[in-house]
């Protein structure tokens, strides 16, 4: 026996034990046949090292059959393992089993029959075939999961296979006569060997706890989106309930800034700042434009005819009011719902006017934020075409010739210039949606 890596048998043992029970017990309850199968290997792999180092004590049978189809098995069951993470389905490696145990049997013939240098020749190449089809699978696991950990854990199945595969040739040169001698080659070798395996052990163990830890992200990920989702509906029912204009118009508005934003986009305008996922925002945030009309007494939000002065200051309190409810949604979050932020300018700004005239900060130009400046064009053209029990509706072409005209003072020039561009959309959003 090799005294050099004897110590280093012992950790081998007692890593290999230590991760499969740890594996056991995460995944306790779950089914997990990933930890299941890598505990098999785990338990396979420390017996066969245990029969290696106690062969003085033990029936040859044990340190060559049995250590040696333990083994090898064990190669194929931590390969196995990798491709079942992730609940990955893949057929068990029957096949492959029984040639480990059908190896056991002529390596044991072999020993029994005196082979001499055949007999280590064959344990090493056995090994690194073993090893080649753990870091095939591996290989296989890793394109399955895209996780960089399992492409490393190919590459040290594939060192290990390749240190067993350097034990041959010193062998047949006469150098050594069995794998356990205490030669420089073996000994660096079989350090290398069992370093490797160690080192598997702990990135498996990383593995896991990655996947676990994108498990609970992916989960967290999901019920944030929920809350939002529930948030929003909460927000929009309770603003279409109070709106005098019909849910279509909601509908219709929304739909009208995601076109705005998307051909913004494409133009290259405000590129830093219209993403897809921030235009997915403000098309979720449209609805919430007109919300502080929860605020606006019923004699004034359902006057069936044109607002006195002293009403229509009132109304305009609604951006304001709008503002204010979302701000406090806003502050009872810890966590910012990433549209709650746009929604907030949208009921606050879509008022304001380019020339710094509009209500109810009297915001000019750019200040204006760009999500307000995009609701106010469509919001307008909806109201314009739309029948009101104090006006007509508005053709398509009027409705367009004057949001045309009112460009460079009402409207942000660049956001009239998406507007041209989508004429036609914006037709079809609203004959889809019309009341």
């Amino acid at each position: 026996m090799n005294l050099t890596v004897e110590p280093l048998y012992l950790i081998s043992i007692i890593v290999n034990l230590t991760v499969g029970f740890l594996m056991l017990f995460l995944y306790r309850g779950q089914n997990d046949r990933s930890a299941k199968y890598w505990f098999i290997a785990s338990l396979a792999l420390a017996l066969s090292v245990g029969f290696i180092l106690f062969r003085p004590y033990l029936p040859a049978v044990f340190s060559y059959s049995i250590a040696h189809t333990l083994s090898t098995a064990s190669s194929i069951l931590f390969g196995y393992s990798l491709i079942l993470i992730g609940s990955q389905k893949a057929r068990f490696p029957y096949a492959l089993l029984l040639i480990c145990v059908a190896y056991g049997f002529l390596l044991q013939y072999l020993v029994v029959s005196s082979a001499g240098r055949i007999t280590p020749a064959f344990i090493a190449g056995a090994w690194s075939i073993s090893l080649l089809a753990a870091s095939w699978m591996s290989l296989r696991a890793s394109r399955l999961l895209k996780n960089g950990y399992i492409e490393l854990m190919t590459w040290l199945f594939l060192s290990s296979a390749i240190l067993w595969v350097m034990r041959i040739p010193p062998l047949f040169a006469g150098f050594t006569e069995s794998l356990g001698d205490p030669g420089a080659i073996n000994t660096v070798t079989l350090i290398g060997i069992v370093v490797l395996g160690i080192l598997r052990q702990l990135f498996y163990l990383v593995i896991r706890l990655s996947e676990m830890f994108k498990d609970l992200l992916r989960k967290q990920t999901i019920k944030i989106g929920e809350t939002e989702e529930a948030l929003l509906a909460s927000l929009t029912t309770l603003a279409s309930k109070r709106d005098n204009e019909t849910g279509n118009h909601i509908v219709r508005t929304s739909k009208y800034v995601r076109v705005i934003a998307q051909q913004l986009q494409s133009m290259g305008h405000y590129a830093e700042f219209l993403t897809d996922v921030r235009i997915k925002d403000l098309y979720r945030a449209a609805p919430l434009h007109d919300i502080g009309k929860v605020g606006i007494p019923d004699a004034i939000l359902n006057k069936p005819g044109k607002l006195s002065p002293e009403e229509w200051e009132v109304m305009k309190t609604h951006a304001s009011i709008g503002e204010s409810i979302l701000v406090t949604v806003k502050e009872r979050f810890s966590d910012l719902p990433s549209f709650l932020q746009h929604a907030i300018e949208i009921a606050g700004g879509h008022h304001e006017r380019w020339d710094g005239t509009g209500y109810p900060h009297g915001l000019k130009g750019e200040s204006i934020p760009l999500s307000a400046r995009i609701m106010a064009v469509a919001d307008v053209y909806d109201a314009l075409v739309s029948r009101r029990i104090y006006k007509e509706p508005w053709t398509h072409e009027e409705a367009c010739d004057e949001l045309l005209k009112l460009s460079g003072s009402q409207f942000d020039p660049r956001i009239i210039d998406a507007l041209v561009c989508e004429m036609d959309a914006f037709k079809l959003i609203y004959e889809a949606h019309k009341d």
